[in-house]
């Protein structure tokens, strides 16, 4: 949408460019009626104050490549927050360009990431789900001194300006806190990996990392944890429920697919012989929240996470501002008592 000038809202008002100076930037005595006209004006004319935005030469663009999957609710959030922000910064030439990946394809993530340097972007924002793939495209993003933001997940190889997300480790230890929390030492977690799409993700091993750390910190028989890699394929996770002996478990499921497991458990199992957590509240996830077939969710807030790497990059290309190199997002637990307060 195109900005209203101080001029053209001095035409519409009926004032001086001065008396819109003033109004706009606070400066000096204005009738109150001439104020709020002026300000409508401003608003409905999409104009910014932004003293940057003046002062900074308007043919100067700030191109950010951005790399992400693209496949569920949650990376569109993530998206949503990105593009919000970088519509903020839109009058002093911040353009985005989206290179996204499939996340069941590992040349798909190195095929897009070689797009994104090849266009010479003057900054990069990625999820580096990939690790060893990541690790080789920030090694030529630091050959190339270009400033890269990590969101979702970090690697600790890389030199990232900035990392925003939760810490992955503490998080699985925090889940495997809320599942036991009034159950026997004797009942045993389930961790439910998609194949698919788990198996090469570095944050799902994390999780799973710190999942495990609770039960060797506290001292629980690490045995009871099992470890399980499925398909997408929802009958044949049933049939693998129904075949267990044992009708009762604590269950894990490290991404955002939790509402697959749970609606397939209270299929065939009883609604007091398992409690079950999973990630990100996407609508699915909602909705298993709110029936009781979901116990806890852990929400990373993509939305927040997305603005914030636009907002670092923003901070340090063109404020020339030190920013945070880890930037953790809250460990928020939500239950069914608390979702309708959350940040959606």
């Amino acid at each position: 949408m195109k900005r209203i000038t101080i001029k053209e809202i001095a035409k519409k008002a009926g004032v001086s460019v001065g008396t819109v100076d003033r109004v706009l930037h606070n400066r000096g005595e204005v009738a109150e009626k001439t104020k709020k006209l002026v300000k409508q004006i401003a608003k409905e004319g999409n104009y910014s104050t932004n003293v940057f935005a003046r002062n900074l030469k308007l043919n100067k663009i700030h191109r950010f490549a951005i790399i992400l999957p693209q496949d569920n609710e949650y990376w569109k959030t993530q998206r949503v927050g990105i593009e919000s922000a970088a519509a903020e910064y839109a009058s002093l030439g911040v353009q985005l360009d989206f290179y996204t990946f499939d996340r069941q394809n590992q040349d798909s993530f190195v095929t897009q990431s070689e797009l994104a340097l090849q266009s010479a972007p003057d900054a990069v924002v990625m999820a580096p789900l990939l690790e060893k793939e990541a690790s080789v495209i920030c090694k030529q993003m630091d050959e190339a001194k270009t400033p890269y933001v990590f969101v979702d997940s970090n690697l600790e190889s890389a030199m990232p300006l900035a990392f925003i997300g939760q810490d992955s480790i503490q998080s699985g230890y925090l889940a495997a806190k809320l599942l036991n929390i009034g159950h026997p030492e004797n009942c045993q977690s389930l961790i439910i990996k998609f194949r698919d799409y788990d198996s090469i993700n570095k944050t799902i091993d994390e999780r799973i990392e710190g999942f495990r750390k609770y039960y060797q910190e506290k001292g629980l028989d690490i045995t009871q944890i099992k470890e399980v890699e499925i398909g997408l394929d929802e009958k044949a996770l049933k049939e693998w429920l129904s075949a267990r002996k044992q009708k009762e478990a604590l269950i894990f499921v490290p991404n955002s697919r939790s509402h697959q497991v749970a609606k397939q458990a209270a299929s065939v199992w009883s609604a007091r012989s398992y409690r079950l957590i999973g990630y990100d509240l996407v609508s699915k996830n909602l909705e298993g929240l709110n029936d009781g077939r979901i116990e806890f969710i852990i929400h990373q807030n993509p939305k927040t996470q997305g603005a914030l790497s636009i907002q670092t990059l923003y901070k340090h290309l063109i404020l020339n501002t030190a920013v945070s190199a880890k930037q953790y997002m809250p460990l928020d637990i939500l239950t069914k008592e608390n979702v309708a307060f959350a940040d959606n």
